[in-house]
């Protein structure tokens, strides 16, 4: 009887050993800088026995971003369906700017709203109570565009030819409106709802600026954390439990987050309204975006006012000090080391999803997951309490450059795999088949396809370094001075021209780097097998 072959198994080229150390890398960084500090919040949390659980600050944290959520939900349904089925005059226009809105950090509304009441306006109660009202009335102003373009998205979702047929068959606009748009975008507005309520519950920039002395979870981790770490961590376990249970319900953890731009393209509106209804639709949508591009103006032209009336530079001293400008060179330091480190991370973590889909790309997969549902505050705790007793004065810069990649990781690894999904694999075989080597595929086909996209990532990386708040104030807040944080100082100081001037150049630089970004993705170049 013949004995059965038996082939040798081939040994693995040093190619194969550099990418399976390359995929382990990238799982144990992420769990490292993503999964270890959640893990360390939630064994604090659970473990401290001096500190007491804050159920009233939990409450008063719910009712507030639901309250926000609400009155930012409620007019944002009119406008949204005003841009969507009435043909309103200039609806391309507002749809613009209310797009735009959803690049405006949440602070900027809250420094408006401060500038606009005076020393003795909204914060002029002796009592807390007050303080929680200005809180939801400033996350509703501040989220109002995402709530926008979340629910013209779901709208964007219902076939205008189902709303035709029932019109056909006798049924009113407000018939169809009720039993047919409503009933199919319900879902997708629901979830628009628990989305915007999400960020509510994360925002720390807004409760710090117009809450006075009221406390909510976000502001109480951030006071708690440089003065009792057990009373920090159990204030972010409730707010990560909450967050997280927010977020589950959204569905956010089964999707990739909310990512700015992908938004829905205005359809033609076929069916012409009543000019009555055109009209006042069309005069109120207007009204509401004028208004938000006004409090979006009133923080550079504060910065600009004078104390007796005129137009002066005395609040932009602030930055020709030296105190000043190492905020802003500090802040642009972090922005680069976010755009550069977040990109390369992103691409590496995409690449392992997208091409691997083995155990190692299922883990990276939910790994990337873990920001949608806690928020970068508490992430921020984690952090801290890793880091006791280590010399974190000089490991501030790097920390804070991680946890900012790490926390915009679902919008950046969202938008390399889409660049590595429009990629074409063919190229890549082709030079293989020449003889090229995964090296050299890697750096002269890979990499000059995935540039547009790397551009944009980049750029979005940059802003959300610079802009950072929530995700920054409990590391930074103890010694290293960044320009947002320099804003909510001099802010909470009673100086909100200076603040407004921070504040102007933080957003210029932000702008900037979205607008080159933009236009270095437009240059684009296929990529190329001659030398």
């Amino acid at each position: 009887m013949a004995r059965p072959v038996v082939l040798a198994a081939s040994p693995a080229s040093p190619i194969d050993v550099v990418r399976v150390a390359g995929v382990a890398l990238v799982v144990l960084l992420l769990a490292v800088l993503v999964l270890w500090p959640v893990a360390a919040v939630a064994l604090q949390g659970l473990l401290a026995t001096q500190a007491a659980w804050p159920w009233r600050a939990a409450v008063d944290t719910l009712i507030v971003a639901l309250t926000a959520t609400l009155g930012a939900l409620a007019p944002a349904g009119v406008i949204g369906f005003s841009l969507m089925r009435v043909d309103i005059p200039g609806r391309r226009t507002v749809w613009q700017i209310f797009t735009a809105g959803t690049l405006m950090p949440p602070f900027s509304i809250a420094l408006a709203l401060l500038v606009l009441a005076g020393p003795h306006g909204l914060l002029a109660a002796d009592t807390s109570r007050p303080g929680l009202g200005v809180v939801a009335l400033g996350q509703a102003i501040a989220f109002l565009p995402l709530a926008v373009v979340l629910v013209v998205r779901a709208l964007a979702r219902v076939p205008v030819e189902l709303e035709q047929a029932a019109e056909v068959l006798g049924a009113s606009r407000t018939t169809v409106a009720r039993r047919v748009t409503l009933e199919l975008a319900g879902p997708e507005v629901l979830r628009a709802a628990v989305v915007v309520l999400g960020l509510c519950l994360a925002d720390v920039a807004t409760p710090l600026l117009l809450g006075g002395e009221a406390r909510v979870l976000a502001t109480l981790v951030v006071t708690a954390a440089a003065v009792d770490p057990s009373a920090a961590a159990r204030a972010a376990l409730a707010l990560a439990a909450l967050a997280a249970a927010v977020a589950l319900a959204a569905g956010t953890w089964r999707s990739d987050g909310t990512a700015a731009g992908d938004w829905a393209v205005l359809p033609r509106v076929e069916r012409g309204a009543p000019p009555a209804l055109r009209w006042s639709l069309g005069v109120s949508v207007w009204g509401v975006a004028l208004a938000l591009a006004g409090l979006w103006a009133v923080v550079p032209l504060a910065s600009l006012a004078r104390g007796a009336g005129g137009i002066a530079l005395e609040h932009w001293s602030v930055v020709a000090t030296a105190a000043g400008a190492r905020a802003l060179v500090s802040s642009v330091v972090l922005g680069l080391g976010v755009a550069l480190g977040g990109t390369a991370l992103a691409l590496a973590a995409a690449r392992v999803v997208e091409r691997r889909r083995r155990p190692a790309g299922r883990a990276v997969e939910a790994l990337v997951r873990i920001p949608l549902v806690i928020p970068g505050v508490a992430a921020g705790v984690g952090y801290v309490l890793l880091l006791a007793g280590a010399p974190v004065a000089l490991a501030t810069l790097p920390v804070l450059i991680a946890l900012v990649a790490c926390w915009e990781l679902p919008v950046t690894v969202r938008a390399a795999r889409a660049a590595l999904v429009r990629s074409d694999r063919s190229v890549e075989e082709a030079a293989i088949s020449l003889g090229a080597g995964a090296l050299t595929t890697l750096t002269r086909v890979v990499v000059p396809a995935l540039g547009p996209a790397a551009a944009r990532m980049a750029a979005h990386l940059f802003a959300a370094g610079v802009l950072a708040v929530g995700t920054v104030i409990v590391l930074a807040g103890a010694g290293h001075e960044l320009g947002a944080l320099t804003l909510l100082r001099l802010a909470a100081a009673g100086t909100t021209g200076a603040a407004c001037a921070v504040a102007t150049a933080l957003l210029a630089l932000a702008s900037g780097a979205l607008l080159l970004g933009r236009s270095l993705a437009g240059r684009r170049r296929g990529p190329t097998l001659l030398t």
